[in-house]
């Protein structure tokens, strides 16, 4: 069976080949320019296989030597720059049917010879990729995660929606019952909402439905739960996607009633997202480790590769707030969307999705 994956897929081996042959990788400012004086050294990148064998990929000057259990094998990096153009380049023109996934025989074949057999690096957690990088700053050596995002393909979610954990739960006041009917028969969010506001209804955040995501954002944040079950009002009464945008507005309600003196909801909302991306998710119970502790690895629409170092962490929070907005995931697959009557009281259910969008 020939390996196959979606643009985003191919990008992650693309990085590996890339990095390879490049040597370092240069951070990012908060727009992803690339910070050209501020870069590391990459040493060895670490994969394992789906065969659950660890393989190092190990830079030593113009070679890179790749060692797994019973063998070793040496390649030149400049035949590696070689192999990531060409990945590049088959990834950027391919134009499949919508839904169908790429494969490239000769990249593949050349995969096999490095006896890596998968596109997608085995992983229990959100570290796409392992490296031991030299930071020219300190001096020191550690071995770090990284999450690999690409923008070669289709925008990626940053924060994923889930039927039985991302639903918010809301109180309905002031509908009768055909207004109630006209509100659950249309499609489109932006017009529930203009039933709701023009027949003066009420809508207040009550819950996270699920128990574990709640104590999860709480563990961040006591007032997070409360700040996404807002944001989510204001992108569902189509105010608009992006996360700063619906923040400036939630700011501007302030259901928290904090200080206007300093801006605590851009704060809030960037340590959910920071959090989100390191290794937060809304089913299972977060302990406040971040499995991609190095931080996120950048693919640009030119084949550059930018880091966002944990270490970095402001810079990595800017790109997180201004790149990402909310999403309406399917409302009959995650149970939302409709008004519904329980012991005597109205209720309705919002579901929680962020993608990158720039």
């Amino acid at each position: 069976m020939a390996l196959t994956g979606n643009k985003g897929e191919w990008s992650e081996i693309y990085t590996l080949f890339k990095l390879l042959a490049d040597g370092k990788v240069n951070s990012a400012d908060g727009q992803l320019n690339k910070i050209e004086n501020l870069y590391y050294i990459i040493k060895e990148i670490l994969r394992i296989e789906n065969n659950s064998e660890e393989f190092c990929y190990k830079i030593n000057n113009n070679k890179i030597k790749i060692i797994g259990a019973n063998n070793e094998i040496s390649i030149s990096r400049e035949y590696f720059s070689q192999i990531a153009q060409t990945l590049y380049n088959y990834i950027i023109t391919a134009n499949p049917p919508k839904g169908k996934t790429l494969s490239f025989p000769d990249i593949e074949q050349f995969m096999n010879s490095i006896n890596c057999f998968s596109i997608k690096a085995k992983s229990q957690d959100k570290a796409d990729l392992r490296m031991v990088i030299h930071d020219i700053r300190s001096g020191m050596e550690h071995k770090l995660g990284f999450s690999i995002k690409s923008k070669l393909g289709g925008k990626s979610t940053l924060f994923n929606s889930n039927k039985d954990s991302t639903n918010f739960l809301y109180k309905i006041k002031g509908l009768n019952k055909k207004q109630i009917e006209d509100f659950n028969k249309e499609s489109l969010f932006s017009k529930k909402f203009e039933i709701l506001y023009r027949n003066n209804g009420e809508i207040t955040y009550v819950d996270v439905v699920n128990k574990v995501f709640k104590n999860n954002l709480h563990y961040i944040d006591c007032s997070l739960d409360t700040i996404l079950g807002y944001c989510l009002i204001e992108y569902y009464s189509h105010s608009g996607r992006s996360m700063s945008d619906i923040i400036e507005k939630v700011t501007l309600i302030n259901p928290c009633g904090f200080p206007n003196t300093m801006d605590f909801y851009a704060h809030k909302m960037k340590q959910m997202l920071l959090t989100s991306a390191l290794g937060m998710t809304s089913s299972n119970v977060w302990s406040g480790r971040y499995d991609a502790n190095g931080g996120y690895l950048v693919v640009k629409e030119n084949g550059d590769i930018v880091c966002y170092h944990f270490y970095d962490r402001n810079d990595l929070e800017d790109y997180l707030f201004y790149n990402t907005g909310f999403e309406t995931p399917s409302t009959s697959r995650h149970n939302f969307g409709e008004i519904y009557e329980k012991d005597g009281e109205f209720w309705l259910k919002l579901n929680l999705q962020i993608r990158f969008i720039h």
